[in-house]
């Protein structure tokens, strides 16, 4: 029982690769990047009123919650978050509330912008768009975990390995968009539902999993399929989901608002039911900004190339 960890760059980013045995490589992951992770931790700039909201007894109610529905269905992945806290040597508590930050229904800020299109050749394509006091301390993690394919992972120190862009060795690959929910569901956390779903086999199975796995909080994974080129837009926000197939030839695209699973004003007009949406206008008015930038482009003729999207 143990793990190794081998460091090397690539793109410019710091890349860490850990293989071994499943706590052991997370306390591995976390005292290979002690620093990192004890620095983004500190600079988050909702950790202050996370942490206010957290000593509230709203707060500790709404912790307790999640956490509690965390530990019902992905025990695994909790114990994940806990291990990589002990190898950094920071406080559990501090890097699980962090990993909450969005299931909690506090602001989240902006995120990220993703773009596909399904053809002869299939491309999902991911900007990722976080605080600008996370500057410098980005990098790319690779998880061999004994008995498991490996993933490869943008990661934030201090967050889980999971919610940016992931590549898995059963041919999966997906984007992650944030999405703000005002009023979170009681289920687990969003990370930790997005850390399990690097173990499905094929996007058949993945879609599966997050219908059958609903989160707290709000992501919508761009999730395309080596082989078959398929590509899949699963939205999940407060305990809803939704998923919809980018068609042949079409490009497809997603920002942090709900395009899919229905806001409560939205319902509430139809006179439907329906999930939470963006919190506040500001951050839903920003990303509909950058969605009509992505709304408004055609594919090249014969199909795009990496160079296209970039």
């Amino acid at each position: 029982m143990g793990a190794t960890v081998v460091e090397s760059e690539l793109g410019g980013l710091r890349w860490l690769v850990v293989r071994g045995d499943r706590e052991s490589a997370l306390r591995a992951l976390g005292r290979a990047a002690a620093d990192e992770v004890r620095s983004v931790l500190g600079s988050l700039p909702e950790a202050a009123g996370l942490r206010e909201y957290a000593a509230s007894t709203a707060g500790r109610r709404a912790v307790a919650e999640v956490l509690k529905a965390t530990r019902t269905s992905h025990a695994q992945e909790l114990r994940e978050a806990v291990a990589l806290a002990e190898g950094a040597g920071v406080d559990p508590e501090e890097l699980l509330l962090a990993n909450l930050r969005g299931d909690l229904g506090g602001d989240d800020g902006v995120g990220c912008s993703d773009l596909a299109f399904r053809g002869k050749r299939s491309f999902v394509a991911h900007n990722e768009d976080g605080a600008p006091e996370l500057a410098g301390r980005f990098m790319l993690v690779t998880l061999a975990i004994d008995g498991e394919a490996p993933v490869a992972v943008q990661w934030y120190p201090g967050f889980l390995p999971c919610n940016t862009f992931v590549v898995t060795g059963h041919g999966l690959v997906w984007g992650i968009n944030h999405i703000q929910v005002a009023a979170p569901a009681t289920a687990a956390g969003r990370h930790f539902v997005a850390r399990g779903l690097q173990r499905q086999p094929n996007l058949e199975a993945a879609v599966r999993y997050l219908t059958d796995h609903p989160s707290a909080g709000g992501f919508a994974y761009n999730i395309g399929e080596l082989g078959t080129g398929r590509v899949v837009s699963v939205e999940t926000a407060a305990g809803r989901h939704a998923a919809v197939e980018t068609d042949p030839g079409s490009l497809s695209w997603h920002t942090n608002h709900l395009r899919h699973v229905e806001s409560r004003k939205e319902a509430a007009q139809s006179g439907s039911g329906g999930t939470q949406g963006a919190r506040n206008l500001g951050q839903r008015e920003e990303s509909l900004a950058r969605a009509r930038v992505l709304d408004s482009l055609e594919a090249p003729a014969g199909g795009p190339d990496t160079d296209w999207f970039l």
